[in-house]
């Protein structure tokens, strides 16, 4: 029969009976070929090792069932003991098995969370979603500037280079309508209303301090 060492690094190599085998001699345990085969031992293989086991133990508890009149009083402690380490054997693996979905839970959750949680200004041109006041508020302060550069550029404009200016203004026009109604949108979504809402009169101003919706709604997940 092979090693211990032999059997963790080779583990592919060997059939599920050999395995099994192995465990039952002794040369190597269920909580060794888990955590020691770098993840050689997979699942699939790990629960047709254990339904090997399992099938002994129900064979051995059959036979000593059925010849206990006939085995010597010194064997039959030998047999249940065998049971009691194969049962304590499963019993290892179900728990490393338990630890092992825990940490993976535990670990997409924690994945889910970080990406679940973009920061401010990832998508300002976009009307799906929603923000927070912090980014709504910020929006307005950034159009306020883009409109006061924009006032001061056509009060700035005389007969020679008036066309030019307005080509420009034009030019900023556009993408500041569609940042400061998309950016609204949003905020609107985060209160769980439609964009729409924000051409209601003095809504824009509420949305800078009202609280939106505590986790999901239909328009996405929160932005907290």
């Amino acid at each position: 029969m092979a090693s211990k060492k032999e059997i963790l690094k080779n583990i592919t190599n060997y059939t599920p009976e050999e395995i099994a085998d192995a465990v039952r001699s002794g040369v190597v345990s269920m909580y060794e070929l888990g955590k020691d085969t770098e993840g050689a031992f997979t699942p699939l293989l790990r629960k047709r090792v254990k339904e090997l086991l399992e099938q002994e133990i129900v064979t051995i508890e059959h036979n000593t069932a059925e010849e206990t009149s006939e085995v010597d009083n010194t064997i039959i402690p030998n047999c249940q003991s065998q049971i009691e380490t194969l049962s304590s054997e499963i019993e290892t693996t179900n728990t490393l098995e338990d630890n092992m979905s825990n940490s993976q839970a535990e670990e997409q959750s924690h994945v889910t969370n970080t990406t679940s949680k973009p920061g401010m200004f990832r998508n300002p041109f976009s009307f799906t979603g929603r923000i927070r006041r912090t980014e709504y508020g910020l929006s307005i302060i950034i159009c306020f500037f883009i409109n006061l550069l924009m006032e001061v550029m056509m009060s700035a404009a005389t007969e020679s280079n008036a066309a030019a200016l307005l080509v420009l203004y034009l030019i900023i026009l556009i993408p500041y309508c569609w940042f400061l109604w998309a950016q609204g949108a949003k905020r609107c979504h985060d209160r769980g209303n439609s964009g729409w809402y924000q051409i209601i009169p003095f809504y824009g101003f509420w949305m800078l301090f009202a609280e939106g919706e505590a986790g999901i709604n239909e328009y996405g997940n929160s932005p907290k």
